[in-house]
């Protein structure tokens, strides 16, 4: 095949794989789906259950995808496979995004918070950060701008209508250098500030911080998505952690959907490479039709690896996947793991991407394993510890929620009454978690 890239969520490494040397000459949909199908029977990890189809049928890849996925019955097993434009596939790995840079949440009274910033983004740059309060944009309040939406929704379409201004178009979103102006509300103090719409890059380390507490100094990490940037990312935090030596980590993954391979090879040499050097730390395992494609990677001591770290607190949450997922899973055998949070994802499984025009398709293609052989969490990894995302409190705030019971957890060895109070396991799609975007403000990557 031409190229082909793969992903955990997704990799960026290329295999050479003889299943298709062909160039695709042509380019209309039917013959990009033919394609695309094809690849499928020779690659898609549960190829046996593929429908006989006519390929052409279908009028876009993304729907001949949602037609072919491996269900049993009426159970969807593949949750995660999926197509898109070949740019926005790349501009993806590449960091690239356009907007605001963050996203927001609403508490249980309706209240609006900003739940995250990219740092260097249009809302970085003007201040804004997690843990404040919206009242309102461009002057219109919060409460305004939601009482037009409804309005608007409900009077759209009548004679004489005239749309009032609410979230779809309190400022144009697509119009590049828009300013916005924001009034939050931060620990009691308003602010005004203004954020331009533009291009940034969205880098994977959102914030990391070296803790004192109860007298061990302690690594903190928010980590976002496994994406080119991250590997010299990763290699600063660790090289201040090497510096501050310190004794344990909390590595927040509570939105981190996932990435590329290497980079989660890599963030468990950095916690843990004189333990893991020479083992098996990662095993993917393709269909019967390509054994021979089957890796196991090794564990290393890289320059910026910790020694000597006993403890690992993971901050989790339903938003969890994939790579996320393979670090934990990879450094259990080795750490004292903890997971904070909520149940992670469940995506035991990861893709070979392949361009076929403008389009990419990026099916499942493998299972994962750790060096135990083990790899099957379809259900997610149930937390030791409860909590909630308190997107009130900035990433690092000892009196943010999670990070508050992760440090308890770690000193004591228990979890704080209320966090060991945990209900039955629920399963929740990932479409249903996603936190409510602003358009425009760019969004939380949910992409598996």
């Amino acid at each position: 095949m031409k190229k082909t890239s793969i992903f955990l969520f997704l990799a960026t490494f290329f295999l050479l794989i003889s299943c298709e040397n062909q160039v695709v000459t042509e380019c209309s949909q039917a013959s990009v789906n033919r394609h695309a199908f094809a690849y499928l029977k020779e690659w898609y990890l549960w190829y046996e259950h593929l429908p006989v189809i006519n390929p052409a049928d279908y009028e876009s890849l993304d729907k001949l995808i949602a037609a072919v996925k491996y269900r049993e019955g009426d159970k969807l097993i593949d949750r995660f496979s999926y197509a898109v434009k070949k740019t926005e596939h790349d501009d993806y790995y590449a960091g690239k995004r356009y907007g605001m840079g963050m996203s927001t949440m609403r508490d249980e009274e309706n209240n609006v918070y900003i739940s995250l910033v990219y740092p260097g983004s249009p809302a970085g740059v003007a201040g804004l950060k997690r843990g404040q309060k919206v009242l309102s944009l461009n002057g219109v309040t919060v409460e305004e701008l939601d009482e037009n939406g409804e309005y608007n929704k409900e009077h759209r379409g009548e004679a004489g209508f005239e749309e009032k201004t609410d979230w779809n178009n309190v400022y144009n979103a697509e119009n590049k250098g828009e300013a916005v102006v924001f009034k939050v509300l931060e620990e009691g103090e308003e602010i005004e500030t203004t954020v331009v719409l533009d291009d940034y890059i969205g880098l994977s380390v959102l914030a990391y911080k070296i803790l004192e507490h109860d007298g061990v100094k302690t690594g903190y990490i928010h980590f976002k998505s496994f994406i080119t940037s991250s590997e010299d990312e990763l290699n600063e935090v660790f090289a201040a952690f090497k510096e501050a030596e310190v004794e344990q980590l909390v590595i927040d993954l509570r939105y981190n959907g996932g990435g590329l391979v290497r980079i989660a090879k890599q963030l468990v040499n950095l916690v843990a490479g004189d333990k893991v050097k020479g083992d098996n730390i990662i095993k993917l395992i393709y269909n019967n039709k390509h054994p021979e494609q089957n890796t196991s990677y090794k564990g290393e001591t890289l320059k910026n690896s910790l020694s000597g770290i006993g403890k690992v607190a993971f901050i989790v949450s339903s938003g969890t996947a994939s790579a996320s997922e393979m670090v934990i899973n990879s450094l259990t055998p080795y750490t004292d793991v903890v997971l904070i949070g909520k149940t992670t994802y469940g995506k035991p499984v990861g893709m070979n991407s392949k361009d076929i025009c403008d389009q990419t398709i990026v099916p499942i293609t493998f299972k994962y394993a750790n060096s135990q052989d083990y790899g099957d969490f379809f259900l997610g990894m149930e937390p030791d510890c409860d909590a909630g995302d308190d997107f009130k409190h900035d990433f690092g705030d000892e009196r943010e929620e999670a990070l508050s019971v992760a440090l308890t957890r770690l000193s004591s060895g228990k979890c704080p009454e209320k966090a060991a109070k945990r209900g039955p396991k629920t399963y929740r799609r990932i479409e249903d978690i996603i936190p409510r975007e602003l358009k425009g403000m760019g969004k939380i990557d949910y992409t598996f």
